[in-house]
Order: C-alpha cells, then sequence, then structure tokens
C-alpha cells in the first residue's frame, strides 16, 4: 500500500486529503479517518494515523477499489507523515565514510522541517549555501525501546524518499542548519513495510536538472536500516511516526529554479523544486 496526503491544486488551500498512490493518480480515501479515536488533551504521543494503520488499512482498501482516480497532475503531494514525533538523521553511515556504527550517532532536525514535493524546499538565507542529502527513510509504526536488530523492522510502519536538507555551516551547529522551513522533504508516498521485505535490497538514483548526480545501494550503508532503529532505540523511545533518515552519500548544492528529483524503485520517485522562500532573510512582506 502507497499511503499520500495531498490536496487538489485547485484548492490548495483546503484541509489535507489522504490518499493511496497508483500509477498515475491518487484514490481518495479520507473516510477512513473517521475510524480514528476521538482525543483530548494531553495528546498520546506519535502519529495517530500511523499508530492505527493496522485497523484503518482494510478500510483505506475499500474506500480505494470505488474511489475515482485523481491524477498526479491534479494533486499536490505532502509529507506522508503529517505529525512526526522526531526527525532522526544517521551521520557517516555509508562505507566509504570509515565510520562503523558504534561511532556513528545520529543528529537531529526539527520536526518543523517537515515538506513534501508539492511543497518544495524554500530557501531563506539565499546568502549561503544549501546542500541536498538524498536518502530513504524509515517511519516507525509501533513505540519500541531498545529493540534488537533482529526485530527492529517489525516495528518500522514503511518507507519514503527522503531529501535532508542543509545549509552548510560556517559557524552554526549540524542540527541548526539541518531545521530550516522545508528542509526534511519526505515523499511521493509512505510504502507500507509489507511492500519491502528487505529495505536493504533497495538503491536510489538522484538527479538535478535532468543531470544524474548520484546512484547507490543502500547495501553499503555502515549501519542497515535495521541497525539503525535498534542503534536509535537504545537511547530513545521511537513512537508511531518517528522518522529515521539513512544519512546521504551524495551531498552537493542546490540554487532557487533547480529541480531535485530522487527515485527509489519500488518506493516512488519525487520531483522538488527549489525556490526562495517568501520568508528569505531580508525580505520585507
Amino acid at each position: 500500500m502507497k499511503i499520500c496526503r495531498f490536496s487538489l491544486t485547485s484548492d490548495a488551500a483546503a484541509q489535507p486529503r489522504l490518499g493511496l498512490l497508483e500509477e498515475g493518480g491518487v484514490r481518495d480515501v479520507t473516510g477512513a479517518t473517521d475510524a480514528l479515536p476521538a482525543l483530548r488533551w494531553p495528546l498520546p504521543p506519535g502519529d495517530q494515523l500511523i499508530a492505527n494503520l493496522a485497523e484503518l488499512a482494510p478500510r483505506m482498501a475499500a474506500l480505494a477499489s470505488d474511489a475515482p482516480l485523481i491524477p498526479r497532475e491534479a494533486v499536490r503531494l505532502l509529507s506522508p507523515v503529517a505529525n512526526p514525533g522526531k526527525f532522526v538523521c544517521g551521520v557517516g553511515n555509508w562505507s566509504h565514510h570509515g565510520a562503523p556504527l558504534g561511532m556513528m550517532g545520529f543528529l537531529f532536525k526539527m520536526t518543523s522541517a517537515s515538506a513534501g514535493e508539492g511543497d518544495g524546499v524554500q530557501i531563506r538565507w539565499t546568502d549561503r549555501t544549501t546542500l541536498h542529502e538524498p536518502e530513504l527513510a524509515m517511519v516507525i509504526g509501533r513505540e519500541c525501546t531498545n529493540v534488537s536488530e533482529a526485530e527492529a523492522l517489525d516495528y518500522v510502519a514503511g518507507y519514503t524518499c527522503a531529501l535532508d536538507m542543509t545549509m552548510k555551516e560556517e559557524k552554526e551547529f549540524f542540527s541548526f542548519c539541518k531545521s530550516f522551513d522545508t528542509y526534511g522533504v519526505l515523499g511521493p508516498c509512505l510504502v507500507t513495510a509489507d511492500e519491502i521485505a528487505d529495505p536493504s535490497e533497495l538503491g536510489y538514483q538522484f538527479w538535478i536538472n535532468g543531470e544524474l548526480k548520484g546512484e547507490r545501494s543502500f547495501r553499503d550503508l555502515t549501519g542497515s536500516p535495521a541497525q539503525l532503529v535498534a542503534f536509535a532505540s537504545t537511547v530513545m523511545t521511537l513512537y508511531p511516526g518517528d522518522v529515521i533518515f539513512s544519512g546521504a552519500a551524495d551531498v552537493g548544492p542546490v540554487a532557487p529554479g533547480d529541480v531535485m528529483t530522487l527515485e527509489i524503485p519500488r518506493v516512488g520517485r519525487m520531483d522538488v523544486p527549489v525556490s526562495v522562500s517568501p520568508h528569505a532573510r531580508g525580505h520585507k512582506s
């Protein structure tokens, strides 16, 4: 199942919708969210749609069978994770970096950086360099802590393409540089874990303006997706909707006007434009 969030391009101000992504378009299954539990403050941690995905999936499939196909060009795809609790970013996690998992640790990105393909990357500090980092992201599906590598993927709801955008640091710390609005792009959908038996078998291609900039297999990660989840869970409790980024191998600059394309076969392909933010430093509204 390929789960997405979207709005119609004809009504971008409308409430986001829930959909199932197919080749050529989206089927609206928003009605399935009527089965979500009613919540009152204090809210439970985590994304509640992902926490209840097992119960909602049959409803979504039933609704999709009768829903018309909305052409993809008629929708604006948003991040498939509406309420991520944590963005946990792998560092130095490729074999050519020479950093073993136990020495690696993680960086963090504020979840207010969350964006989807339809949001694009919007650069605020235009006098500084923004770098692309194409990655695979694992989305946690169930609360877990201190899990073993062997059981770690049992707690993953699914996988998505990710762009862990980062401003090139000068005096600022990495987590600050990763946390600009729109610097955590996920999409085009969340592919449920039942469709991906072994995420290490996946790989990606990454282009800027049609020019190939990177092609990798996730088998070359120093810490596999299962190891990343297990390692993170030794430090922190993971909740539904938490996102773990694999770490980047192909890092380089982007500029307003560029279009980044990331494709992970069996997960998806997204075209992400780069623009100047309306809140850019020095901009007067």
